[in-house]
């Protein structure tokens, strides 16, 4: 009796899961995996039903034994076509994962270059088209005969020549910076010195560029890149961390390119999240953004009151 209700409620279960799974197939889209594996469960449940109804009759047409065991064949053969075919369907997801990893670098590639062309169109006409006039303003300013005036015009022609200067100061300042003219003649070495000599001129801290590059050249997304990557972390560094020293080493070593960034400042908590840019305002995103856009990677470390760490490895080929 208890062997009965055992195969009752298992010729139950496997009616259920058979009719499920054959409910299912629409919804894959009729799969050939789905559908071979959906036999399978058919059969599964026609041989518990073949099973629980020998306890009741002996058929003479086929022995319990010779049909359970060509149902197990088939089931066998099914399961493992089955699995074949899911199997192919596997590696058709890893084949759409990588495609859609590089058209999301592309994508990404792309719009940084488009920043970038949008930079230099700026540059060249902030250059272009406001520089001559500064220059025109102080050319005109300082051909005034200050002898026929008195001493408070004097004065005021002094501090108009003196704010023209200072504006053509600040763009130049602002060209360079949205279009480094000094990366794309010179190089990354000699375009960061400059650029941290400008950000940490009013300040006293301590800058430390080391490296083994010099003035090597490599291709210019990644001259770029890490230009835009050191001066976010420069204006991070100034604007939040507080601190008196800042080291720079870049590397290279084989077919990777490595740069090491770190500062004594105040630090920041990593909220448990290990080497985690997210959630530390738009400087990191852009950050994370570049370096990802170069297929680089990077290791981000800090804690409050020990300053801040950050590798970044970049692939030359």
């Amino acid at each position: 009796m208890v062997l009965k209700i055992a195969l009752l409620l298992s010729m139950l279960i496997q009616l259920g899961a058979a009719i499920t799974a054959v409910s299912l197939i629409r919804r894959t889209r009729f799969n050939i995996s789905w559908i071979l594996i959906s036999a399978g469960f058919v059969l599964m449940a026609l041989r518990r039903l073949f099973e629980f109804s020998s306890l009741f009759w002996e058929t003479q047409l086929i022995t319990k034994v010779e049909f359970s065991s060509w149902i197990g064949v088939m089931i066998s053969i099914l399961m493992l076509a089955g699995v074949i075919f899911i199997r192919q369907i596997f590696n058709l997801q890893d084949r759409i994962e990588l495609l859609r990893k590089e058209n999301e670098s592309r994508l990404l590639k792309a719009v940084i270059q488009g920043e970038e062309q949008a930079r230099r169109s700026i540059a060249r006409d902030l250059h272009d088209g406001l520089g001559p006039v500064l220059s025109s303003i102080k050319m005109t300013v300082s051909a005034i005969d200050s002898d026929k005036m008195d001493q408070s015009n004097q004065k005021m022609i002094e501090l108009t020549c003196k704010a023209t200067d200072e504006a053509i100061v600040a763009l130049k300042e602002i060209s360079n910076h949205l279009s480094p003219h000094l990366l794309k003649n010179y190089g990354l070495t000699k375009s960061l010195e400059t650029i941290s000599s400008q950000m940490l001129a009013n300040s006293t801290i301590a800058f430390n560029l080391s490296g083994n590059i010099e003035a090597k050249r490599f291709r210019y997304d990644i001259e770029i890149g890490l230009f835009r990557v050191i001066s976010e972390l420069l204006n991070n560094s100034l604007k939040h961390a507080a601190p008196d020293k800042i080291s720079l080493n870049i590397t290279e070593t084989g077919d990777l390119l490595k740069m090491t960034y770190s500062d004594n400042g105040v630090g920041f908590e990593m909220n448990n999240q290990p080497n985690s840019l997210k959630g530390k305002g738009m400087g990191f995103e852009n950050i994370r953004s570049r370096i990802k856009s170069m297929n680089g990677v990077y290791y981000l470390d800090s804690e409050p009151g020990k300053g801040m760490n950050m590798t970044i490895q970049i692939p030359l080929k």
